[in-house]
């Protein structure tokens, strides 16, 4: 039986900040899409969203926050060496979320996220290649006790062989796997282009449908860890009663 986030992640209240990662160390996973998308989505469902970006090709920051200037959610780029402050600073001035885009294959930059947040997103495109290169990032994530799920991204429109084997795979890895994709469509390169989101880009696009659904499924989790099982797997979120 295919496990995934809905049947791994338990019942549990929490009322506090969520930091929240995507990390893979793999690139070309949409980590900065998906890192944009889902705080505009989170605004716009009333959650005061803040983006941190510690990649050093500052995609979220210099490219897509320069072109949507001030509005809401802001993006600050700092070091990796200076998240943690970065993120009190985020909390004290009374944001409720804070998504923080990281840079791959820099395991050193990654210790010190997973040190830092509650839980981790990790983009996956669906392929076996894909899905060996996230071992890497599993094992940053077991070794730092970091609550990890999945979400398959830069997918075809329909479920076909290649999709299913990432998804067994994923499986096999013991990672939570959320049931929203994110299907390869060219309006997610023309909304950052522009500084926005496809929900402001083009609301009632596929699109933008597939990030409401993706975000609704990810705020039903308190995004906190849980215990680590003895085996070292990763700890899995919690889904709030």
């Amino acid at each position: 039986m295919q496990s995934d986030a809905r049947s791994t992640l338990h019942y549990v209240r929490q009322a506090t900040v969520r930091r929240i990662a995507l990390v893979q160390q793999k690139g070309g996973a949409a980590k900065t899409t998906l890192c944009v998308h889902l705080a505009v989505a989170a605004e716009q469902s009333g959650i005061r969203t803040a983006i941190i970006d510690i990649d050093p090709q500052a995609s979220a920051s210099a490219v897509w926050g320069r072109a949507r200037g001030d509005r809401p959610p802001p993006v600050a780029a700092v070091l990796a060496a200076e998240l943690k402050d970065a993120l009190e600073a985020a909390e004290a001035e009374g944001y409720g979320l804070i998504l923080i885009d990281t840079p791959p294959h820099t395991a050193p930059a990654l210790e010190v996220v997973a040190r830092n947040i509650d839980v981790a997103v990790v983009p996956v495109q669906p392929s076996i290649l894909d899905v060996a290169a996230t071992q890497a990032t599993l094992d940053l994530l077991r070794a730092n006790r970091v609550a990890a799920v999945a979400v398959l991204t830069r997918t075809s429109p329909r479920p076909d062989e290649e999709i299913l084997e990432t998804e067994r795979a994923l499986n096999a890895l013991g990672l939570p796997l959320l049931r929203t994709r994110v299907v390869e469509r060219k309006v997610y390169r023309r909304a950052l282009t522009q500084g926005q989101a496809v929900g402001e880009f083009e609301p009632t696009s596929k699109a933008a449908r597939e990030i409401r659904a993706l975000w609704k499924e990810m705020s039903a989790f308190d995004m906190k860890p849980t215990a680590v099982e003895d085996d070292g797997a990763v700890p899995t979120a919690a889904r709030s009663a």
